[in-house]
């Protein structure tokens, strides 16, 4: 009988030990989920000499924006998936279109292996673009590509954060003039700025960066 019950409990205790691994096996996949699936947590190799990704992905702050569609956003909607972030402005005359539609084309070029981008652009002129002139703008380039515009210093903030800036001052004519940092911001799942795609830039760079860090796990600590 005492031996019969030995070998029942050690039966449960295997039982219990297999149940263990498999949970912090599903645990595992999910949190691989979270961060672009099962991958490396050290930054992948890119060919490209003008992307940079940092070792340690760097913290967003906080923020209270509004996006294309008038909904009150926060640092939140920058989780869960990549974002390609850009500081812009609908009424650009020549970067912010060219830089947008390398995007859009850059977005049908990814793989099908790879989850869809966010695409951002986050507004330098929020007096002249209010949700309904970001949304015309940014829905023209894809249905993946999104905007946000509000108070201008916390605008200026989410800039800052992203190693980006921009100013605004007028022409001879008394024209308002928005000058602005033209580069792409890496934004991981984790919400954190992981790297910039510096100009010149272009889609099959930007394709091919993206696809590169599918697999990467930055900021887990």
């Amino acid at each position: 009988m005492s031996q019969n019950r030995n070998i029942a409990i050690t039966v449960i205790i295997l039982v219990m030990a297999a149940a263990g691994v498999m949970a912090l096996t599903i645990y595992n996949v999910w949190v691989g989920s979270q961060y672009g699936g099962e991958g490396n947590s050290e930054p992948p190799e890119v060919a490209a000499d003008n992307v940079y990704l940092y070792d340690e992905p760097r913290a967003i702050g906080d923020f209270s924006l509004v996006d294309e569609q008038g909904e009150a956003v926060d640092e939140s909607m920058l989780r869960g998936q990549w974002t390609l972030a850009f500081l812009g402005f609908t009424h650009c005359p020549d970067i912010c279109p060219t830089t947008m539609a390398t995007l859009s084309k850059a977005d049908s070029r990814i793989s099908d292996r790879a989850t869809e981008p966010q695409f951002l652009m986050i507004t330098a002129d929020p007096e002249r673009d209010t949700p309904q002139a970001l949304s015309r703008y940014v829905t023209f380039f894809g249905d993946d590509f999104r905007g946000v515009t509000g108070d201008l210093e916390t605008l200026r903030s989410l800039a800052s954060d992203l190693n980006a800036t921009f100013t605004h001052s007028t022409d001879a004519s008394g024209n308002p003039v928005v000058e602005h940092s033209a580069h792409l911001s890496i934004i991981s799942p984790g919400g954190r700025l992981a790297g910039l795609i510096q100009k010149p830039f272009d889609a099959d760079t930007v394709a091919d960066t993206y696809e590169a860090i599918q697999s990467w796990q930055p900021g887990k600590k």
